[in-house]
């Protein structure tokens, strides 16, 4: 009886033990693999309603996707995270299919893992940018029905400038050019002679002796050589996390 006891004992301490993982059984589900035939792991780069604007990790300017959420389970390996934000990156189990579309769409989508480390909301922080600019001096607005971007000389990775030029033309209806306006000019978009794009505006950032964990840039919107605003100076800083702070603007000028 003694031995009997001390067995059911010992069971009992090891249903336990299995019950209550610790830190470092619960870090395993990191590795845990994803269900489906492929796994992309992306950027989010913005958040429309239930909708993801994905660049693929390290990808070319058409590795963009456009991912519905819809009732797809999620996971995250940060157990305090309950929603999927710009910045995040994610890890994406489908069946092996890409719709050639633009933004493409991945096949057969089973499951999405949040992932704790790799956070980065720098295009999250440049579309709040633009959007800044848009709303200042909002007559340059006026009647266009296109964009061009220029995020060349950023360190978004290729992938990332189209991911926020898809972002930028979901927010305003606009179809987006990719280029510099030196680019646009000898496409004949923009009126190189007489320095005006009567139906365009373009936007770009550059940045500006970057680092790490800071950045300076200048970002503008130019309809032509005498319709155009500019942020200078601005600045922010990156933390630990991947976080960026908000922007301050040094100096802020109207052509």
């Amino acid at each position: 009886m003694k031995t009997i006891g001390t067995m059911l004992c010992l069971a009992s301490l090891l249903l336990l033990a299995a019950c209550t993982a610790g830190p470092e059984e619960a870090a395993g589900t990191q590795d845990a693999p994803l269900p489906g035939a492929a796994v992309a792991t992306c950027r989010v780069v913005d958040v429309q309603d239930d909708q993801l604007i994905l660049a693929a990790a390290d990808g070319g300017e058409n590795d963009v996707y456009a991912l519905a959420l819809g009732d797809l389970p999620v996971t995250y390996e940060d157990p305090s995270q309950t929603e999927i934000v710009p910045g995040n990156q994610i890890q994406i189990g489908y069946g092996g299919t890409v719709e050639e579309t633009f933004p493409a769409r991945l096949g057969n989508v089973e499951a999405i893992r949040v992932q704790v480390d790799g956070f980065d909301n720098l295009c999250a922080l440049y579309l709040q940018v633009f959007q800044d600019l848009w709303d200042t001096d909002t007559a340059l607005n006026q009647g266009i029905v296109q964009l061009g971007l220029d995020l060349s000389q950023t360190r978004l990775t290729p992938a990332e400038q189209s991911a926020v030029g898809v972002a930028l033309g979901n927010r305003w209806d606009l179809p987006v050019h990719q280029a510099t306006w030196e680019e646009l000019v000898q496409a004949g978009t923009i009126d190189g002679e007489n320095l005006q794009w009567e139906d365009g505006l373009f936007l770009a950032i550059r940045e500006e002796d970057p680092m790490a964990d800071s950045l300076t840039f200048t970002a503008e919107k130019w309809r032509s050589g005498l319709g155009a605003y500019y942020f200078s100076d601005c600045t922010a800083r990156q933390d630990a996390g991947g976080q960026w702070s908000a922007y301050t603007v040094g100096a802020e000028a109207i052509a």
